[in-house]
């Protein structure tokens, strides 16, 4: 379908699994390794689904695979969410990231919708 690294939605997941992980190894979440792991994955599955689907022959299945993407964002805005209501992260981390990934989850849904449309 063609080449991910257009996409705007693959750039902002990258940057926001990138930041994620900057953040969260250095940040006191090191007391919570699972919520960790489990954010850190949810983003970085993010882009690696926006490529797949780019890989795929349909536009069904490169909504398919935004669909994916978006609910892995979803994910991670829940995660957010519990992260800051257990003061692992500061509020100021948590209004960046939540604004970020919000922005990104609405990027996904976008292009599952245009995706789907255009069948």
């Amino acid at each position: 379908m063609g080449d991910f690294r257009q996409l705007e939605a693959w750039q902002k997941s990258r940057e926001l699994a990138l930041d994620l992980n900057r953040l969260l190894t250095a940040g006191s979440l090191k007391a919570h390794p699972g919520m960790r792991a489990q954010i850190l994955r949810a983003a970085d599955s993010i882009p690696s689904n926006l490529a797949e689907g780019c890989a795929k022959d349909s536009r069904p299945e490169l909504a398919r695979f935004a669909e994916v993407s978006y609910a892995s964002a979803k994910e991670i805005l829940s995660h957010l969410i519990l992260c800051r209501d257990r003061e692992a992260i500061s509020q100021r981390d948590f209004d960046d990231l939540f604004a970020r990934c919000d922005h990104v989850a609405r990027l996904c849904f976008g292009l599952k919708r245009m995706n789907r449309k255009q069948v």
